[in-house]
């Protein structure tokens, strides 16, 4: 029997909370539906590049992330394919970085998840989408 919502959403918090990196960067969860995930990391130095913006990788890694976290909702453990970032401003705030993710397909193999990140004043700072591999085997801790 697949597994419900709620049981998929307890394995998929469970896995951020336990992954270092998550944690390195801080992830804040802020909504979580079945298709759709808004979180935050805080801006801090050591994410920053050195004109004073979160670095690119921390932005493409934070997106990553959260829509690995929306296709695995599927109840089965997905990888990325392929994912594109579109740089739109300089990610610059005074405490956090937002990121919503947004599936916008979920096929028997490939699931496709929308991405924007803001910046505290709403600022669209980032764009992009990522496509996920849909594996046989169920999500787990």
């Amino acid at each position: 029997m697949a597994a419900t919502f709620e049981e998929n959403k307890k394995v998929m918090t469970e896995v951020l909370l336990k992954d270092e990196f998550s944690r390195h960067l801080g992830i804040e969860i802020l909504e979580f539906e079945e298709k759709f995930i808004r979180a935050r990391i805080p801006f801090k130095k050591p994410l920053l590049n050195n004109y004073g913006s979160v670095h690119g990788g921390v932005l493409y890694s934070f997106a990553d992330i959260l829509a690995g976290t929306v296709a695995c909702m599927s109840g089965k453990f997905c990888t990325t394919v392929e994912g594109s970032m579109n740089y739109l401003e300089p990610a610059v705030s005074r405490e956090y970085i937002y990121c919503e993710a947004k599936r916008v397909r979920g096929g028997n193999h490939l699931i496709v998840v929308k991405v924007k990140i803001k910046n505290d004043d709403g600022t669209l700072v980032d764009d992009g989408s990522f496509t996920f591999y849909r594996s046989p085997k169920d999500v787990s801790i």
